[in-house]
């Protein structure tokens, strides 16, 4: 899988997003003939090689007619910047993230002052330099076929920051909504490293509760700020490398309910393990032990859906003499499973397949198919699992989708 991990140790902003996407190789002439698709006039792009604190990085520019030092821009709707981008012949998956996260700002900026969405009007977020370097971080993504983004803790700055609202604080009110569970460093620098616009890249690529795998550096690319800060290198770093994922999709829930059992026969109690099967459990099983006063118990244990717990209290409660149960919940990891049929000199042995990516763990043939082999063949039942388990690894090895 090629991922992207975004170091924002000096906080992070849509030109120098942009800028280290652009430091890794993604071509230049290409991004800006994409954005010339969009409906959208009044302004200029340029790169340029700079240095920052004795770093060399590349600074990604918007030059716009109106206002060359970044001051007015216009304000613009929602719907006004989705229909720019919509209007362009940018490729969908490009389209889609811009939009979506246009709407991530609008929605945070509408829970900042009371409103609701499609009445918020971008201002500096609405202006036309956010627009380019939102779908250029969009179209950068997409053009370096990245699946998946991680995130350093993201310093946001300290100090306060004049927006059209006034001086306010740092982090921005709606930086703040943006990187809710995120890891922030704050008071760092007596300003604002962290914009909106890069705060809402964030949340668009990246998934502030993940973990970052270990993973092989493949390019970095590193983006300069517009700021210079006194004793720190105003830069963002962009690694793309690769990982191979170790874990499949199958982390689950599964609710542990059990209780102890010190009076009752224990012939009695295979017939409740198949009440609870019968009753929806994943599985039930009965474990020896040693209880108070020395007697000799056990305890009855079944796995099921949090929705099962219901039927598979009232199985102990009804079938047991159990006073009171105890439940849990746990995670558990399920590999992931395929079912091949080996074709035996006996006959055909229905064997399950249990993996990870393409790590292969467990070979099992089906039991029951083995035992009626072998008493049909009088056979030694071992014998067939053996082959089966065998000619099955073969089958894999050949074709292991």
């Amino acid at each position: 899988m090629k991922i992207a991990y975004f170091d924002c140790s000096s906080g992070i902003s849509g030109d120098m997003l942009v800028g280290a996407f652009l430091d890794i190789g993604t071509p230049f002439e290409e991004l800006k003939t994409a954005l010339e698709s969009l409906p959208l006039t009044g302004y200029k792009i340029e790169k340029q090689q700079v240095t920052k604190q004795g770093f060399r990085a590349t600074q990604f520019h918007v030059h716009t007619e109106d206002s060359p030092g970044h001051g007015h821009h216009p304000h613009r709707g929602l719907n006004e910047i989705e229909k720019i981008i919509t209007d362009s012949s940018l490729p969908d998956e490009v389209k889609k993230g811009a939009m979506e996260s246009f709407r991530k700002l609008a929605e945070a900026e509408a829970i900042v002052h009371g409103t609701t969405p499609d009445k918020i009007h971008f201002h500096e977020v609405g202006a036309i330099d956010a627009i380019i370097d939102i779908v250029s971080a969009h179209w950068c993504w997409w053009y370096q076929k990245l699946e998946k983004g991680f995130v350093s803790a993201v310093n946001v700055g300290g100090g306060t920051v004049n927006c059209a609202h006034g001086v306010l604080p740092v982090p921005a009110p709606a930086t703040a909504l943006l990187l809710q569970n995120y890891t922030l460093l704050i008071g760092q620098a007596n300003t604002e490293l962290t914009t909106p616009t890069g705060a809402v890249l964030l949340r668009s690529f990246t998934n502030p509760k993940e973990n970052i795998p270990p993973f092989t550096i493949g390019k970095i690319g590193i983006g300069a700020g517009n700021k210079d800060i006194k004793g720190q290198a105003n830069v963002f770093r962009l690694l793309i490398g690769e990982y191979e994922e170790q874990t499949s999709a199958h982390i689950e829930e599964i609710c542990i309910i059990e209780t102890n059992i010190d009076d009752m026969s224990g012939e009695l109690l295979p017939a409740i393990i198949n009440e609870l099967l019968n009753a929806g459990a994943r599985d039930a099983f009965i474990t020896p032990i040693i209880a108070k006063k020395g007697r000799p118990a056990y305890i009855i244990t079944a796995l099921c859906e949090p929705e099962q717990i219901s039927p598979i209290q009232g199985i102990l409660f009804k079938h047991t003499t159990t006073l009171g149960i105890r439940y849990r919940t746990e995670k558990r990891l399920i590999l992931d499973r395929k079912w091949v049929t080996v074709n035996t000199p006996w006959g055909a042995v229905k064997t399950k397949i249990g993996y990870i990516g393409k790590h292969i763990y467990q070979i099992s043939p089906e039991f029951e198919d083995c035992y009626s082999l072998a008493q049909k063949h009088n056979v030694p039942i071992n014998e067939i699992y053996n082959y089966a388990q065998s000619y099955a690894k073969k089958i894999i090895n050949a074709d292991p989708e």
